[in-house]
């Protein structure tokens, strides 16, 4: 289950759209990824990894646990 993101600009993070990159992991201007019921910080780095993350980076509310 995807959770309900908690602010406007993390919202605006998980939707974005880039006329550059078709994958998101791919986008420098994209920086959360859902991952398995929580978010992480994406690594750009060439591969879809993440660093997960437990308070949004930009209102600070508590973000749900990730599903192992």
């Amino acid at each position: 289950m995807i959770p309900t993101p908690c602010c406007q600009r993390m919202a605006d993070d998980l939707n974005r759209t880039c006329a550059l990159h078709d994958d998101r992991s791919d986008c420098p201007d994209s920086f959360v990824a859902e991952m398995n019921g929580g978010y992480g910080l994406m690594i750009h780095d060439g591969g879809s990894s993440a660093v997960k993350i437990g308070f949004c980076p930009w209102c600070g509310a508590s973000l749900p646990s990730m599903v192992c």
